[in-house]
């Protein structure tokens, strides 16, 4: 890197969806991600996943009815809630598939495609778990 220079920053994290509209429906409706733009023809959405970061959901992904193992998808998304005992009931009652109880601040939950989301609501970022591949 350039001295004086910035680092990259993460700007857009792209989820691949077999189900688009599912999953659409899911990040936005379930976990309250914005959606900042849509284009149905193309199957494509944007939506804010905090301040300078976009996950675009496109068609074309793989789903799975079990958790995806790493090799699946290596990829798993960790979102901050505010208060993490609400959402988690939130969730429940709304029939998400949640993967045990908050442990340690932390949730863990699938999406329609079997896609492993993390909610937390600490002040300091979470370790996920070791083993996360082989637990449901």
């Amino acid at each position: 890197m350039v001295e004086g220079s910035q680092p990259p920053a993460l700007a857009l994290i792209t989820l691949a969806a077999e189900d688009w509209y599912e999953t659409v429906d899911f990040y936005q409706d379930l976990l309250g991600l914005p959606l900042i733009e849509s284009d149905e023809t193309r199957s494509r959405a944007r939506l804010q996943a905090g301040p300078g970061l976009v996950l675009e959901v496109i068609s074309g992904g793989y789903g799975s009815e079990e958790p995806k193992t790493p090799r699946e998808n290596p990829v798993s998304l960790c979102l901050r809630v505010p208060d993490l005992p609400r959402r988690t009931f939130e969730l429940e009652h709304r029939g998400v598939w949640l993967l045990g109880e908050p442990t340690n601040g932390l949730l863990s939950l699938l999406d329609p495609e079997g896609n492993r989301i993390y909610l937390y609501d600490t002040d300091e970022l979470p370790h996920i778990p070791d083993g996360w591949e082989t637990s449901a």
